[in-house]
């Protein structure tokens, strides 16, 4: 393997080098219809294309998952060496569920199409590390009650320029909204799945309409308290910003260290998901811009670690 150069650390370093410990992680999900089609057109520009077909991951579902995950605290975990600090994190996030052609039908990844967060160290460690598609939000979230199932509504906003052209500024606005259908919770209708199997066999019938292979690897694999996912690492070139001077498939490991708890949400959700010109979450993922009933939401509250990537491709000399 050829050996890469030492990387530069001065007090402009802004990011995380090492593998990351989270906490205290309250995650609300909900199950949105989309478009299989352009699911797997989206997958295919963002992975085949770059790889000339070397790596390949196939949409599993015509649903993608939005999750809204509140970081209590975040730090780096280095080998032999103490953590220098920590923050917390808000994400929000456009999961597709998918399995790596090349290595079988089981090879299950989640895929992070659109990725908000609220803090930019956290935004320049996930892009310069990983791959992760992080770019700035702004949340406005009711407060977060004792009891995780309790009614809630998660508002956030992107930074966006709508309709393209020369006099547009770009400008905040609101992009994703989730809200209760009613307004008075439906007494006995939350419930607590109390570990991970049962939340994970729930998730996997919201996302895959019962389909009976792809459900008992994910639930297997969502038991064993483990996610891998699939980023795509690029940096524009200096010169010409349409090409590439750097890009690489990465995979990595989520693990669950600590399960406190999951269940389903007091109140059916509805969700509304707002396109714009530079988000183009219709004509790409096939996400409706009309507000859409998406019943109960699942929620978690668990810790765990994020390790860092394995490069898939291109293959390293």
């Amino acid at each position: 393997m050829t050996q890469l150069p030492p990387y530069v650390i001065n007090g402009n370093l802004y990011d995380a080098l090492a593998p990351v410990q989270l906490l205290d992680v309250v995650m609300h999900n909900f199950c949105v219809p989309a478009d299989g089609a352009k699911l797997q057109a989206w997958l295919d520009r963002t992975f085949s294309a770059p790889s000339g077909g070397a790596v390949q991951y196939a949409a599993v579902s015509d649903k993608i998952f939005f999750s809204v995950a509140q970081i209590g605290k975040l730090y780096n975990v280095y080998p032999n060496h103490p953590a220098q600090g920590y923050t917390s994190e808000i994400d929000v996030t456009l999961w597709i569920l998918a399995h790596r052609v090349d290595d079988g039908l089981f090879a299950l990844r989640w895929i992070p199409a659109y990725l908000f967060v609220d803090s930019g160290p956290a935004l320049v460690t996930g892009r310069e590390i990983w791959g992760f598609p992080k770019q700035l939000g702004r949340f406005d979230f009711s407060a977060q009650n004792p009891d995780p199932s309790a009614s809630r509504t998660f508002n956030a906003e992107g930074f966006v320029v709508s309709p393209y052209g020369p006099n547009s500024p770009a400008r905040w606005a609101t992009m994703f909204e989730a809200r209760p259908v009613s307004a008075t919770p439906t007494p006995g209708k939350g419930s607590i799945l109390g570990n991970l199997e049962d939340l994970a066999k729930t998730a996997v019938n919201r996302l895959t309409n019962g389909m009976t292979a792809i459900a008992g690897k994910l639930t297997t694999t969502m038991v064993g308290g483990g996610m891998t996912m699939a980023l795509l690492k690029q940096f524009p070139d200096a010169v010409d910003p349409n090409l590439a001077c750097y890009q690489a498939i990465v995979e990595a490991d989520a693990t669950v260290t600590d399960f406190k708890g999951g269940g389903l949400t007091s109140d059916d959700y509805e969700v509304r998901i707002t396109t714009f010109d530079s988000h183009p979450y219709f004509s790409e993922l096939g996400i409706s811009p009309d507000w859409q009933e998406v019943g109960q939401g699942i929620w978690m509250n668990f810790d765990f670690h994020q390790a860092l990537g394995t490069v898939i491709w291109p293959p390293r000399p």
